[in-house]
């Protein structure tokens, strides 16, 4: 995590996600821009959480991690979209692991200042039930992939759900992924099971798995197969 000193893109972000709308009171003061590489963690299972952060920019991978090892994907957070509103209205520890998938920029503002300045804010409090309304229809959401649907359209779900920031084109030849042990595991499944799931499509000209990456070749049918579910 690095902080960004740059105030013009502070207030750049505020703007853009009309910020100050989310509180009676100007919380300029305590927010601090800050920048994650992809793949860092932003936070653990377990963590006591320090600050309440605000997504605008990138998307956030959120999963569980159990105390046997496994781990279930949850959802993928894009802009606007926070951290920290269960754990700030529940007193509860951190209770998913959340990793930034491409390179993020967050707005923090420390707990102690939001309870300080803002607990009891309609404005701000109003915000957090909404959130806490769509964090309940995604855990939903992703439940239903995760029960009730086959591991080829979980897999072509989790791979439109990682890409549908980066590419807004049918003409995208690629999306690389490397961590298959890993992509299992979020899918809930064996590295075997998947593999074999990979080889069909590969037959069926939809990706292509050379030297540890998958390659989309065939984007629209890989997004017709997942039928629009999203881990969103």
């Amino acid at each position: 995590m690095k902080r960004i000193n740059d105030r013009n893109l502070l207030e750049f972000y505020i703007r853009e996600f009309s910020l100050d709308s989310m509180f009676c009171k100007d919380m300029r003061p305590f927010m601090t821009l800050m920048s994650f590489d992809r793949g860092e963690c932003i936070c653990n299972t377990g963590d006591e959480l320090e600050y309440f952060y605000i997504n605008v920019k990138g998307k956030l991978k959120v999963y569980t991690l159990m105390e046997n090892g496994r781990s279930l994907l949850l959802r993928f957070n894009k802009p606007l979209s926070v951290l920290g509103d269960v754990e700030f209205m529940s007193g509860y520890k951190i209770k998913c692991n959340v990793d930034s998938l491409n390179e993020s920029h967050l707005i923090g503002i420390r707990v102690e200042d939001i309870r300080k300045h803002a607990a009891d804010d309609p404005v701000f409090l109003s915000f957090v039930i909404r959130s806490l309304g769509y964090k309940l229809y995604t855990i939903s959401n992703s439940t239903s992939i995760n029960l009730l649907y086959s591991l080829e359209k979980r897999f072509a779900s989790y791979i439109i759900s990682i890409s549908s920031e980066e590419v807004n084109s049918k003409d995208i030849n690629a999306i690389k992924t490397t961590n298959m042990t890993e992509m299992a595991t979020l899918l809930g499944t064996s590295y075997r099971h998947l593999n074999r799931v990979i080889r069909e499509l590969t037959d069926k000209g939809i990706v292509n798995k050379k030297n540890g990456n998958i390659t989309v070749q065939d984007y629209a049918a890989l997004k017709e197969l997942a039928g629009g579910l999203l881990y969103e």
